[in-house]
């Protein structure tokens, strides 16, 4: 408890300041610029998934930085001032080094993450992980039972899906390690969010909602435009059905859910506008993504690379007026808009950060109905 009591004031209120500061007067960016503390290491892009909405595992194989580059690497990001690393993919327990990297990020400091589909999740793998010090993890679920087939490509999948969700529950109750589930919300699933959500109710996972990007270099594909994205009457009116049911969700069990009452409300406008410009992109300020060959993408994955940091250090590339401009330009969504990253800003955002208390403390009508008869 005194560790996040300390991580909130050191870090989170500075955030929040800045942001606030920096989204009501640009010319103090130089002066007031957010630092990355965070990392998100896209250690593969190998998959033993076939998502319809993903074009990572549809990329040719190439030669991937090996256990020594990474270490280097890690070992580079922490001197500059990084002090969370998340590893995902692709599917990162396909890399053979991921309990060894894991184990050197936090030997080192560092706090340790992963993001996996789940299929080979497994107790003596996530047993390793943990004995290396990994400290969450997350499992994307997109459906049930043969929907989440279709959905991911793989037929068998989802009772190993279960097998997983059943191993990280067993932990997280113990408190071995903290875990939760996510769910991309797109067109093709937006009926099957309140089994999911009953899902991760049974397992007691907290469930996160993630977008579908359809400008990112791994979501940039046509049917995502075409076949998933929400355009059509019929299909917001769907929407705000499952909006409706998630503040439901959010009043009557507050942490089962990892979004908040201004993310919910976030969800319909960004399917139709998904720069959003008033709210500014912290999470590319707080964070640095690199992908399975070096390259650092800065904050948001649509921006393209800025340098090969298995070549050149990231204290060298972030002093480059290329990074330091695109990075300006970040926060200020001078870009198409993307959903990557969404709730950090929202949850950094002071006004947002006022209204969700309001929200909280019953200021707003929030599911149209008077809350105590909810």
């Amino acid at each position: 408890m005194r560790k996040r009591i300390r991580n909130f004031f050191l870090t989170h209120v500075p955030i929040l300041i800045k942001a606030h500061l920096l989204h009501k007067v640009p010319l103090f960016y130089p002066f007031l610029e957010i630092k990355p503390s965070s990392s998100t290491i896209m250690i593969t892009d190998r998959c033993n998934m076939r998502c319809r909405m993903c074009g990572q595992w549809q990329k040719p194989g190439r030669k991937e930085l090996e256990t020594g580059d990474w270490k280097r690497i890690i070992g580079d990001l922490k001197k500059n001032g990084i002090r969370n690393v998340h590893f995902t993919g692709g599917e990162p327990l396909l890399r053979a080094d991921l309990a060894e990297l894991v184990s050197f990020s936090t030997k080192r400091g560092l706090t340790a993450g992963l993001t996996t589909n789940g299929i080979l999740l497994r107790d003596e793998a996530l047993q390793r992980l943990i004995d290396s010090g990994l400290r969450s993890i997350a499992i994307s679920v997109d459906a049930v039972g043969d929907s989440y087939e279709v959905i991911r490509g793989v037929a068998g999948s989802f009772v190993k899906i279960k097998e997983a969700l059943s191993l990280v529950s067993g932990m997280r109750k113990n408190k071995t390690i903290d875990a939760y589930m996510h769910f991309t919300l797109m067109k093709g699933n937006l009926d099957k969010l309140k089994s999911v959500k009953a899902l991760a109710d049974e397992y007691g996972l907290p469930l996160g909602i993630c977008l579908l990007d359809k400008s990112s270099s791994i979501f940039a594909l046509e049917k995502n435009k075409r076949e998933f994205w929400i355009t059509e009457d019929e299909d917001f009116e769907r929407l705000e059905n499952i909006l409706e049911f998630l503040k439901y969700e959010k009043i009557k069990s507050p942490g089962s859910l990892l979004i908040n009452f201004p993310a919910i409300e976030f969800i319909k406008e960004y399917f139709k506008s998904p720069r959003q410009a008033h709210i500014p992109c912290i999470s590319s300020q707080e964070r640095v993504i690199i992908d399975p060959y070096g390259n650092l993408l800065g904050g948001c994955m649509s921006m393209g690379s800025f340098g090969n940091i298995n070549v050149r250090p990231f204290g060298g590339i972030k002093k480059e007026k290329k990074y330091r401009v695109a990075k300006k330009n970040m926060f200020y969504k001078k870009c198409d808009g993307c959903s990557c990253g969404y709730f950090l800003n929202i949850r950094w955002f002071a006004p947002l950060i006022f209204k969700d208390f309001l929200q909280r403390i019953g200021r707003f009508e929030l599911t149209g109905r008077k809350k105590q008869n909810v």
